[in-house]
């Protein structure tokens, strides 16, 4: 497949994270990835198209994602370089920030329900302190369906969500302690609002834009240390077949039940 640079209007500004909590803050795109399009068909029932990270960060960051691997309809990243960590003697909050963005499109005769992203990796929580020495992971996500039922829309259906983890010393003292969490963007509220059926309605291609953001504060303790790594990410859509397709099958299955019955 040919790959297409993503334009910047479409693109989100980046989900940052300040004090304990994250808070989502704008920033221009500086460095930019382009790792093209992924699909598994068959087995598989989606493609994954212009799959690319940026960062706000300057200067350019290396890539955090990292280049994805495909199995059926499951996008999986294995990041080794997306982490935050602040120390004692340099006491104040590191944050790290990716954004990664793709569209999907389901081949004929499937459709999407929903889309459920995962992640997680460690953290270490160490020292002298309180519940002032913290990690925090951000994740926000976004997703415009563009068509359904492989029609394409006038105006595109928006969803959008996010999720939080977060960890402070007085709770969580440890080294290398495993975090996840995740988050499930149900597409059949939005479907519903702009006046289709989910479920005989289903998204056929949209577009996906994801801030993700990691942040470590430690105290001014010389001990103390707060750390926290991504490791795991992966994106598992909800695919199904869409209404036709489901009445062949079930005249199929009748068919061989009659013949069984003879």
């Amino acid at each position: 497949m040919t790959v297409h640079p993503r334009p910047a209007s479409r693109r989100l500004s980046f989900a940052a994270a300040v004090v304990s909590a994250c808070v989502f803050a704008g920033g221009a795109a500086a460095g930019t990835i382009n790792y093209g399009d992924f699909s598994d068909i068959p087995p598989g029932s989606v493609m994954y198209l212009d799959v690319t990270e940026s960062s706000s960060s300057v200067p350019i960051p290396p890539e955090r994602y990292g280049a994805p691997s495909i199995f059926g309809d499951n996008l999986d990243f294995d990041p080794s370089n997306f982490g935050a960590v602040a120390v004692g003697a340099l006491p104040g909050a590191d944050l790290v920030e990716a954004q990664l963005n793709f569209d999907f499109m389901a081949v004929n005769g499937t459709g999407l329900d929903s889309l459920l992203i995962s992640e997680g990796g460690d953290f270490t929580l160490a020292g002298t302190g309180t519940s002032g020495t913290n990690v925090n992971a951000g994740l926000f996500a976004q997703v415009d369906i563009t068509h359904v039922d492989g029609v394409q829309l006038a105006n595109s259906i928006t969803v959008v969500g996010s999720a939080q983890f977060t960890a402070d010393l007085a709770a969580n003292p440890g080294l290398n302690q495993a975090w996840t969490h995740s988050l499930l963007l149900d597409f059949g509220p939005a479907l519903t609002n702009a006046g289709f059926d989910p479920s005989i309605n289903f998204a056929t291609k949209g577009d996906v834009v994801i801030n993700n953001t990691l942040v470590a504060i430690s105290e001014s303790n010389p001990d103390t240390v707060a750390q926290i790594t991504k490791k795991e990410f992966d994106i598992n859509p909800g695919v199904i077949p869409e209404p036709t397709s489901l009445a062949l099958i079930a005249a199929g299955t009748l068919l061989i039940g009659t013949r069984r019955r003879r």
